[in-house]
């Protein structure tokens, strides 16, 4: 049976990844390409870029089969990182107009820690994703670069599977196993259970960031 899936990329656009700027670009189109070609799955899709000037929906629930790909000129790096706010403009669009059979993932992606967020603080969104994850079984994955990826997602009430740190040379390897982990979620006859309790393979961290070792409590298989 066809699984219904909402997946939401919250992307960090600050100017620390002026560095990456192609690399994040092809690796948001692969995934993109990978979910349009996966016939198992009526998925929709959502693309939320962010920076201290502007936080921007660029995808609002698109059909993946229609999803317009990222393009260089929607993506230029620049200013801070309010990544609270951000990932609170990604639960609010995932829980708007929510399909009771649609399974709900959200991605964050990003180089840094929070510096420039006006409407949430980290008890604020703790308690949003507490509430989303026990509650209603999403699938919420942290994947950070250049600082410690588990602190900050843990501030976030993130579990530690679902934490990876990625390198900038990877991009695409990482978003990579970041589908190979939603498909797993999405598969699953227990979502909330997936969600909860799943995680990244050691195998998906080396891809990721070949020179991270693994993390304790992460899954090695």
């Amino acid at each position: 049976m066809t699984k219904k899936l909402h997946a939401c990329i919250v992307l960090d656009r600050s100017g620390s990844m002026e560095n990456c700027r192609t690399d994040a670009v092809g690796a948001v189109n692969s995934y993109l390409r990978q979910t349009k070609d996966d016939t198992t799955v009526d998925a929709r899709i959502s693309l939320i870029i962010f920076d201290s000037e502007s936080i921007n929906i660029i995808r609002d629930r698109a059909p993946a089969g229609s999803c317009n790909e990222l393009l260089a000129s929607e993506y230029e790096p620049r200013g801070g990182t309010p990544l609270l706010d951000a990932v609170g403009h990604g639960v609010a669009l995932l829980d708007k107009a929510p399909d009771k059979d649609e399974r709900h993932v959200l991605a964050i992606m990003t180089d840094g820690m929070e510096n420039a967020s006006r409407e949430h603080t980290k008890e604020s969104i703790k308690a949003l994703l507490d509430r989303k994850q026990r509650e209603d079984g999403w699938l919420v994955m942290y994947l950070g670069a250049d600082h410690d990826s588990w602190s900050q997602a843990a501030q976030l009430g993130l579990s530690a599977g679902n934490v990876a740190s990625f390198a900038k040379s990877a991009m695409r390897a990482s978003m990579q196993s970041m589908k190979v982990r939603e498909k797993r979620y999405v598969d699953s006859a227990t979502p909330h259970l997936e969600a909860s309790r799943g995680g990244f393979t050691n195998a998906e961290r080396q891809q990721m960031s070949p020179a991270v070792l693994p993390r304790k409590g992460t899954k090695t298989t």
